[in-house]
């Protein structure tokens, strides 16, 4: 998991939903003088009711926008709450949320513009609903589909297949052992340093040695008299190898 941080600045929502109410106050008032009052009343200004209610829409908004997040948003250890104290604050507001390890983190800033996109528009809905039924409905339409954005940036990137370091050397103590029948020597090896040790044993003619792997390396038991070779390979690379010959003498 991994940890994101939005940061959504109050005065700019604020700021944009009044800029939207005054633009759209304009436009009535272009398209008849006669509405001029209500044109008044439906742009959002500096007014201490007013502010009283943009910061309440803004809140209200904010708190239902966590609620969307809220397999994602972290606890900050509160265990009791009240209706005034997020209304006076000032500045920004920051969430922080967990999430997956495969969470696009070229959606962080996508996240955060949507998140506030989705308060402006959620307030501006709020703030026409009850002096203009069709506005206050094209503003819902709008913020579902901010909503469904917001959704989409929490699909999870493709898992990534892991990366594993295979030896790109080999090395041996010496070219040949020499073991007496019934006799046994540890051939031992090593490979680059990190890599996963993937090597294997083959042998040219098991009727003169045995070979299994141990902790060390490989026993090598001699069987009957002769000479043969074992070749150690990696499963990874059969052009990594390294060839021991193998002497069995008599028994000693």
């Amino acid at each position: 998991m991994s940890t994101i941080t939005i940061t959504l600045v109050k005065s700019v929502i604020l700021t944009n939903v009044k800029n939207e109410t005054f633009f759209r106050g304009q436009v009535v008032k272009a398209t008849d003088q006669k509405l001029i009052t209500e044109a008044y009343h439906e742009q959002a200004g500096d007014e201490a009711y007013q502010e009283a209610i943009l910061n309440r829409g803004l809140y209200t908004n904010l708190e239902e926008l966590k609620t969307h997040f809220s397999d994602y948003l972290t606890s900050a250890g509160q265990s009791s709450g009240d209706n005034i104290g997020s209304e006076e604050s000032e500045g920004n507001i920051v969430l922080t949320l967990v999430v997956s390890d495969r969470f696009n983190s070229g959606y962080v800033d996508s996240l955060a513009k949507l998140s506030a996109k989705y308060i402006e528009e959620a307030m501006l809905m709020d703030w026409w609903k009850p002096i203009n039924e069709k506005q206050s409905a094209l503003y819902a339409q709008f913020v579902e589909r901010d909503l469904a954005a917001i959704k989409r940036c929490f699909n999870k990137t493709a898992p990534v297949a892991p990366s594993y370091k295979y030896p790109t050397t080999l090395n041996v103590p010496g070219p040949a052992i020499d073991i007496g029948v019934g006799e046994e020597c540890t051939v031992t090896y090593s490979i680059s340093d990190g890599a996963i040790d993937d090597i294997e044993v083959r042998i040219e003619d098991t009727h003169i040695c045995n070979a299994g792997r141990t902790a060390e390396g490989f026993m090598i038991i001699g069987k009957q008299l002769g000479h043969t070779w074992i070749e150690l390979y990696s499963r990874h690379d059969e052009e990594l190898t390294q060839t021991i010959h193998v002497y069995v003498t008599d028994q000693r």
